[in-house]
């Protein structure tokens, strides 16, 4: 059985806590800290370091989370965010404008975006015109939905830097929004010839067609590290934790971190280390910064 295998139907992490499911997710630990300068540390946002919320202008990462992101900044030789979050909103997350991580790199829409926070460098291209006329159509559909059907008022479009996506989970029935106005999403970014990912609730259409694997990719090619770790929560994710499971499989050190919702069960079966939601992400986080600052410090278990 290869090291990343687990089980179809891995176990409900314990409550606010992690546990690994498979061999790798054993050894990661010991492999980031017995070599901290090779490892690689990418993370999504929303969901695995900041709990999902109903309007997702309110998410914030836990202060654990960022407690334990400032430990990790100087302990591992690259730590990123990858997340389909315009880089602006992602900083503004992070609470970047505090001092504690001067290393962090961003990678947002799905690595359209970056910003190198210890050079200060930020890329973000400008969006082309048929993102605002998808903005307007979908929201026009909105409207048009509420006054039919009172149980997708509610439901809201937040607009991108390069797409937008429509969230179902404000609406007074979720369920009856979902069914609605998610095909509506869909063949719109069909007819506009825009790209379309799904998570939980979620339906964005954006006009680069990237993923986090490529963006994940890129980061592995150009650091060249020795332990590969990232969490998610969503489908967006999977891509990127198939990078892991590849890499791991060709004989490197890492782990698939996944931070467990009931909402995307499924996505716990690829883990390597299964988290209780965000604030079991945390938990695991400060394990990983205090086995690399023991080791580092020569501290026993």
């Amino acid at each position: 059985m290869p090291a990343t295998a687990t089980s179809p139907e891995p176990p409900a992490p314990p409550t606010g806590g992690w546990i690994a499911t498979s061999s790798a997710g054993r050894a990661v630990l010991d492999a980031a800290a017995a070599d901290p300068d090779g490892t690689l540390l990418a993370m999504d946002l929303d969901g695995t370091l900041a709990p999902i919320v109903e309007d997702p202008d309110d998410a914030e990462v836990l202060p654990q989370a960022r407690a334990a992101l400032e430990l990790l900044n100087n302990r591992v030789a690259t730590l990123a965010v990858i997340t389909g979050r315009p880089v602006r909103r992602a900083r503004q997350m992070l609470d970047l404008d505090r001092p504690g991580l001067d290393r962090i790199v961003i990678l947002g829409q799905y690595g359209v975006e970056s910003y190198d926070a210890a050079t200060g460098r930020m890329h973000i291209p400008e969006a082309p015109p048929v993102v605002e006329q998808a903005r307007r159509r979908l929201e026009h559909a909105v409207v048009v939905a509420a006054s039919s059907d009172p149980g997708t008022v509610g439901t809201m479009v937040e607009v991108k830097e390069g797409a937008v996506a429509l969230h179902t989970r404000r609406a007074a029935d979720r369920e009856l929004a979902w069914s609605v106005l998610a095909p509506t999403a869909r063949r719109l970014g069909r007819e506009l010839g825009l790209f379309i990912e799904e998570g939980r609730e979620v339906v964005e259409l954006t006009a680069w067609h990237t993923t986090k694997a490529d963006a994940l990719t890129g980061l592995v090619e150009r650091t060249r590290p020795s332990t590969v770790l990232m969490c998610g929560d969503d489908l967006g994710d999977l891509p990127a934790l198939d990078v892991v499971a590849g890499l791991i499989e060709k004989g490197g050190h890492g782990a698939r971190v996944v931070s467990w919702s009931a909402e995307q069960p499924t996505v716990a079966g690829r883990a390597d280390v299964l988290c209780d939601a965000p604030p079991g992400v945390a938990r695991f986080l400060e394990e990983l910064a205090r086995r690399i600052g023991a080791e580092h410090l020569g501290i026993g278990e």
